[in-house]
């Protein structure tokens, strides 16, 4: 009796443990830069919007003091709850924000400040530390890209606060409010000044020094407003150019995870099933044979476990690809994303391929039936060289919810082969029909087809259980389960006109007419290069049975890459 060598199940323990400790790392890093990057393009707008507001309301309460309108003031304090409410709403789970909660929470303490000021007792001094602790929390912060640009600028707007408010009184600037400016006016100055700086910087020098002619309200204004747009300006711009230098370190990330996770696990599939054939026989001792102790089969559950994280953490790349996707207004680096998608999309059906043949229940399910054109563009859209593909005379159908993700798979095996063994410059044509009480699926390629012996050899290769030996056929072979578990027969045939003809004859039971062969119009593709497609306006035409995929991942003629 044959059982597995302990030394060898032990070297398989081994890999699987490297495998993780490769994979682990590299999809969590994938994961940090990809959020860094929602980060700063989804709340670093939510925070800079907050501490506008605040900054604004602080001028206009110091204003109230002196004796200014309180109506804007209330318009101004609208403004800082509407825009700290937002930025409450764009914190969770995958945003970080600790740093935006002591902002919140800031904002929502200036209750008491705000009642005193209508009330006119509490001083400039005490309003300005009270504003300026709560903007403090969205100012400079780590993950913001314009830091040093947002420091400057808060410098300048307390500035601005302090002195408009008190050059409009009469009892002018106050010695401890001049030692004030002169700190603000160090903090804010730094490289070359620009003219509009140095005009400043002189307008400062009066008010430090109080010599020479007194500085007017609107003299101050003037001269501070002019640099304050200035700082504004290199601010928005810098947040813009830290967002965008971002995008590829978190595509590169993204893409090296998902490769890793993906790959490395259809590696260490492809060991199992080896070792599982070719299990040397070891000598019994004495009279009884030993009991069975199959290593292989006490990691089976393991692998089917490793198989499941891997997926959850692909969906989880895939939906932050989607993410970025749809905030990414830029043609080229759109299609680097669309790219990092497609083989995030083929890692996944790998992952998925395993986990069937490992015995597995799939992952995925749908709950309704779905159009056979969307199944069969789904299938192409997990090769490699997709664009290749086109489909053609579809019959409208539908397939049962639950067998769409294997034969969907299926149908991906058929296509992958398809493209290997025809010339690069010739498509791969898929098409579907109602045939014999069912439903038949052709894929045609234009390569220099099988010999007998090989249709004969892949033909007994899809109908035996057992994987092939020294592990060539796989294709073939995974064709062969997906189609037994759902009563699906194939059969290898030569094109008329040269090539290989597969055809996949699903049963009646599994589908249905008659039904639109696409989705409804307002409802989102299925498939992730229709998705593709449909971001970038370049959806198929809804009325036509043929559908040419060549559009998606090429820039068109005259235009910028977008996919």
């Amino acid at each position: 009796m044959k059982r597995l060598d302990p030394r060898l199940g032990a070297g398989l323990i081994l890999l699987a443990v490297l495998w993780l400790a490769a994979a682990t790392p590299a999809v969590l890093n994938a994961a940090d830069r990809v959020r860094d990057r929602a980060t700063a393009d989804r709340l670093g707008r939510a925070v800079d919007a907050a501490v506008v507001a605040a900054q604004d309301e602080r001028r206009l309460s110091l204003a109230v003091l002196a004796g200014g309108d309180a109506s804007a003031l209330d318009a101004a304090r609208s403004r800082t709850d509407a825009a700290r409410d937002e930025l409450r709403a764009r914190t969770g789970r995958w945003i970080y924000s600790a740093s935006a909660a002591g902002l919140v929470s800031g904002l929502d303490g200036l209750a008491a400040v705000r009642t005193q000021v209508d009330g006119r007792a509490i001083g400039r001094t005490a309003v300005l530390s009270a504003y300026g602790s709560a903007i403090a929390a969205g100012v400079g912060l780590p993950w913001l890209p314009s830091g040093p640009e947002s420091r400057a600028r808060e410098a300048l707007s307390e500035e601005d606060a302090l002195l408009r408010a008190a050059l409009s009184t009469t009892a002018g600037v106050t010695g401890a409010e001049r030692v004030r400016v002169g700190e603000l006016a160090g903090e804010r100055r730094a490289g070359e000044p620009s003219t509009a700086d140095q005009r400043l910087a002189a307008v400062e020098a009066r008010v430090i020094l109080g010599e020479g002619k007194p500085v007017s309200p609107a003299e101050w204004a003037a001269a501070a407003d002019l640099v304050n747009a200035g700082l504004r300006a290199a601010e928005n711009r810098a947040a813009r150019d830290a967002v965008t230098a971002d995008t590829p370190g978190a595509i590169r990330a993204t893409v090296y995870g998902g490769l890793v996770a993906g790959v490395g696990l259809v590696a260490l599939v492809g060991v199992l099933v080896l070792a599982r054939r070719f299990r040397p026989a070891l000598p019994s001792r004495a009279v009884a044979a030993p009991a069975p102790d199959d290593a292989a089969a006490g990691l089976q559950p393991l692998l089917l476990d490793l198989h499941r994280r891997n997926q959850r953490l692909l969906h989880r790349l895939l939906r932050l690809l989607d993410g970025l996707e749809r905030r990414q207004s830029d043609e080229e680096m759109l299609g680097e994303l669309y790219r990092a998608d497609h083989l995030a999309t083929r890692a996944r059906r790998n992952v998925e391929k395993a986990v069937t043949l490992a015995g597995g229940p799939p992952a995925r399910q749908w709950r309704r039936p779905m159009p056979m054109g969307e199944v069969v563009r789904g299938a192409a859209a997990e090769v490699e060289d997709y664009v290749r593909v086109s489909t053609a005379q579809i019959e409208p159908s539908a397939l049962a919810g639950e067998a769409i993700l294997e034969i969907t798979h299926l149908l991906a095996e058929l296509i992958d082969n398809a493209i290997a063994y025809s010339p690069a410059e010739t498509r791969v044509r898929a098409g579907g029909r109602w045939a014999d009480g069912g439903y038949t699926v052709t894929v045609a390629d234009a390569g220099p087809g099988m010999s007998d012996l090989d249709l004969e050899h892949a033909r007994q290769v899809m109908s035996t259980p057992r994987p092939p030996e020294r592990g060539v056929w796989l294709g073939f072979y995974a064709v062969g389960r997906f189609a037994a578990r759902w009563g699906a027969g194939v059969e290898l045939l030569r094109g008329t006109a040269g090539g290989l003809v597969a055809e996949v004859r699903l049963p009646a039971g599994l589908m249905s007419r008659p039904v639109p062969d696409r989705p409804e119009q307002d409802g989102p593709p299925i498939n992730r290069v229709d998705r593709m497609r449909a971001r970038a306006g370049r959806v198929s035409d809804s009325t036509g049975t043929s559908v040419d995929l060549s559009n998606v991942g090429s820039a068109p003629r005259g235009d910028s890459e977008a996919q």
